[in-house]
Order: C-alpha cells, then structure tokens, then sequence
C-alpha cells in the first residue's frame, strides 16, 4: 500500500474486532526522493516489491513495464539511494541479483508539504490508472459483444456520503484495515499460482472542504435597483 498521509490511521481507538498488524512503514520526507518516484517503471516495481512481499529479479521487474533487465536494474539501483529497496537473499543458481522493498507500506510526505513532489507522483499514478481503466473498459466491452460471461463487480466505484467526524474517522478506518488484512492474505499466496492474479485498486476519501463551515465564499449583499 502506498499512502500520502502517515496519519491516515490516526482515531482514537473504539471497541471492533482485531485489527491486522501494523505494517512497517518506509516514510519519504525528501522532495527529490518523492520526484524520483514520478516514473512508471519505479513505481511498477515499488508495487510489485511492496505488495508481493517477496524479493524480484531485475529480470522479472522489467517484464511488467516493458524494459530490458539492464535498465529495470538502474532504476532499482536508484530506488536503493533513497532507501525504498535492497539487495535481497541469492535464490537457485545466483546468477542475477535479487531485490526486495526495504518495508511493507510506502508513505509519502515531503518535508514542507511540497505540493511539486505530490503532484507529480499523483499525476503518475493516476496516468498509469487511466491506462488500467482502459484497458478493463476494453476488455469488458469485447466480451460483452461476443457474448461471453464477463465480471460482475463494477470496475469502478464513486460517491459521498454525508459523515459526522467520528463516523468519517471510522469510515477511514475500516476501509484502510480491510485493505491491511486482504495485503496481508496477498503475500500468503503461493508465487505462480495459476489462479492467482493482480487486483488493482485507487482509494482516495476526503471531505468536500468547499463546503465546509466558513468554507463557501460569503454572499454580497444585494443592491437596491
């Protein structure tokens, strides 16, 4: 998971079941560290490295972002100076290096909230998203014309809600723990299992702060014609 906000998690606790174990999280602080990261081959394998839980080869990095071994292995080496990935245990014959993510959740949050750092890694996020989106739109609108059995479940989701602060803070909550405990099942699941596959997914929850109290811009006074 990676999140924009290491506060995120922060209400007051109130009796639910057990939540899953908090994961160790690697904080970027550094807005150089945080523009480095507005690639998408970086952030392909941050994903695969923080989500799988398991250590990758160059090798196999490259094949989810159409690059060769060598240049997947810059963009490891760089992650590495800024303390996002490591050289991980040798496996099999070790011939080629293996690399693993240096925790289990990555946060984001420059130093003096440099909205530029944020920006650009949002806008490489939400442009690899577009391109998912895409693809799935494309995918269930050839089904559908051929007439074969295609997901159910809507591949998107949006609306509001009106919550009091409490209700927002446990909304938040739970959401963020449902994601926790399905992370966790995640790294459980044999690698190369044949009916295993990647899920992806956006969250984002705010409250509309344009209609919050002393938010919207006060009315003028009417005139006398």
């Amino acid at each position: 998971m990676t999140t924009l906000d290491p506060d995120v998690r922060g209400a007051q606790p109130r009796l639910r079941p057990e939540r899953p174990s908090e994961p160790r999280r690697v904080v970027i602080s550094d807005p150089q560290a945080v523009r480095a990261l507005a690639h998408q081959a970086r952030q392909e394998a941050l994903d695969e490295l923080f989500s799988s839980g398991r250590s990758r080869t160059a090798t196999e990095l490259a094949s989810r972002s159409n690059l060769t071994p060598s240049a997947m292995s810059y963009h490891l080496r760089a992650l590495e100076r800024f303390g996002l990935v490591e050289r991980a245990a040798s496996a099999g014959d070790a011939r080629e290096r293996r690399w693993k993510a240096t925790g289990e959740q990555l946060v984001i949050q420059p130093l003096g909230g440099s909205q530029a750092g944020i920006l650009a890694y949002n806008d490489m996020q939400l442009s690899q998203y577009r391109e998912l989106l895409a693809a799935e739109i494309a995918y269930r609108t050839r089904v559908r014309a051929a007439g074969e059995p295609g997901p159910d479940q809507p591949y998107k989701g949006q609306g509001s809600f009106v919550l009091d602060r409490e209700a927002e803070e446990e909304f938040t909550e739970r959401v963020f723990d449902l994601i926790r405990e399905f992370e966790l099942r995640s790294t459980e699941v044999e690698d190369g299992r044949a009916d295993a596959r990647r899920v992806h997914y956006l969250l984002s929850a705010f409250p509309d702060r344009g209609h919050e109290s002393g938010g919207a811009a006060e009315a003028e006074p009417e005139q006398d014609a």
